[in-house]
């Protein structure tokens, strides 16, 4: 943390101790003691002496401390003001020049990845399955410039670099968003939210038509890529109506509200939706939990926009007759899966960080039946299994 960093820190602090005190006075005081004394046997380690669970006290007592909004934005304001950008350093928070968050990633010599790759490749080749790697991209498309603008190193693109060319080499077909953005003249940043580490439902909309191009490449399928055409859909806008994740640590008054767009299509839809509690019918539009935008809610409670779109487990497009493909995802394909699932008859998903380690992924691919495996990762991926602790430790885990 910078000098002005730590200024910063010890200001806010101050305002929080002011309001933690009038709220002690207000709330209770009792009742919050015998709380806080609950807390502290639970999380006191008799083993060492030592108080292992301080962060469950605080967490508790935010959630219900007076002023809550009001705090979180004068903190933002106060570190807007100092023109602090890593603040949040230490929970990877980065602001850029113009105003987005970024992370920044360590170096991994991504070996673990390419031989799990590589090898249900050649697996699922052997049984006659497709397979497709997609590298979906971060904010940032050079290294270097991030690097220079915080004085630290991030690896993230180098490491993806190091992965994708040794992936084709070894034959996979892969689709290197990244690729397509710089031929399509854009600037990647502008596929994502500034306020959130997600990329925009209408920038899954634009990566669900490269992987259909993809099926068709590379898994011989015949889709009609027009269906992706922006006149085939609804696009709804939420100006300055939320605040992602990590836009929520800064503070709104420090980074601003972002906008957030809906997308429909206008086209009539059937589907057969596959979930823990059986089968249902519906159309797209029961892909969409729309109660997500209650613009009304404060929006360091309201819930995160990204997650309205949802495809659970998988479904069946009554009007497509061919194709059955697994999607391996993260919470980034939120907003491809719905779309992609418009181009072929069956699609499911899974998100391998939330099975367990007992999961044989192949015997379940080839047990469904599926004709491609579609292998869809944002490209911090890469390297989180350097890190035992890292909710995304088994996201690479395909059964090597």
């Amino acid at each position: 943390m910078t000098e002005k960093s730590r200024i910063a820190a010890g200001v806010t602090a101050a305002f929080f101790i002011l309001l933690l005190f009038t709220g002690f006075i207000k709330n209770h005081p009792r009742g919050y003691m015998i709380k806080l004394y609950d807390h502290l046997v639970e999380a006191f380690d008799s083993d060492n002496g030592e108080i292992t669970g301080v962060s469950k006290i605080e967490n508790d007592y935010a959630k219900s401390m007076p002023y809550r909004s009001a705090l979180i934005n004068l903190s933002g304001l106060i570190t807007r003001k100092l023109n602090i950008r890593d603040y949040y350093g230490d929970k990877n928070i980065y602001v850029t020049d113009d105003g987005y968050i970024v992370g920044l990633y360590p170096e991994t010599d991504t070996g673990y990845e390419y031989n799990e790759t590589v090898d249900l490749y050649k697996f699922l080749k052997e049984n006659g399955i497709n397979m497709i790697y997609v590298n979906k991209p971060v904010k940032y498309s050079d290294d270097g410039s991030v690097s220079n603008m915080f004085g630290l190193e991030t690896y993230t693109n180098r490491n993806a670099d190091k992965l994708v060319n040794g992936l084709k080499n070894a034959g996979v077909p892969v689709i290197d968003l990244r690729e397509n953005a710089a031929a399509e003249g854009m600037d990647i940043k502008d596929l994502f939210y500034r306020t959130d580490h997600h990329w925009t439902v209408p920038a899954g909309l634009w990566a669900s038509r490269i992987m259909a191009g993809g099926l068709n490449e590379y898994a011989g399928y015949d889709i009609d890529l027009s269906i992706y055409d922006d006149e085939n859909f609804e696009f709804r806008k939420f100006e300055n109506s939320w605040l992602g994740e990590q836009g929520r640590k800064l503070a709104g008054s420090y980074i601003g509200l972002d906008d957030y767009t809906e997308v429909k299509p206008v086209f009539e839809t059937s589907f057969v939706f596959k979930d823990e509690e059986g089968k249902t019918e519906g159309t797209f539009d029961d892909l969409i939990s729309e109660n997500f935008y209650e613009t009304e809610e404060d929006v360091y409670t309201a819930p995160s926009f990204h997650y309205s779109y949802a495809l659970k487990g998988g479904c069946v497009n009554n009007d497509v007759a061919s194709g059955k493909v697994l999607m391996l995802t993260d919470s980034y394909d939120h907003v491809t899966a719905p779309f992609i699932s418009l181009a072929v008859h069956e699609l499911d998903t899974l998100q391998l960080r939330d099975l367990d380690s007992s999961f044989d992924l192949r015997d379940y691919i080839v047990k469904n039946g599926y004709d491609t495996v579609i292998i869809s990762y944002a490209q911090f991926m890469i390297g989180a299994h350097d890190d035992a602790s890292s909710i995304n430790y088994r996201m690479f885990d395909f059964g090597f």
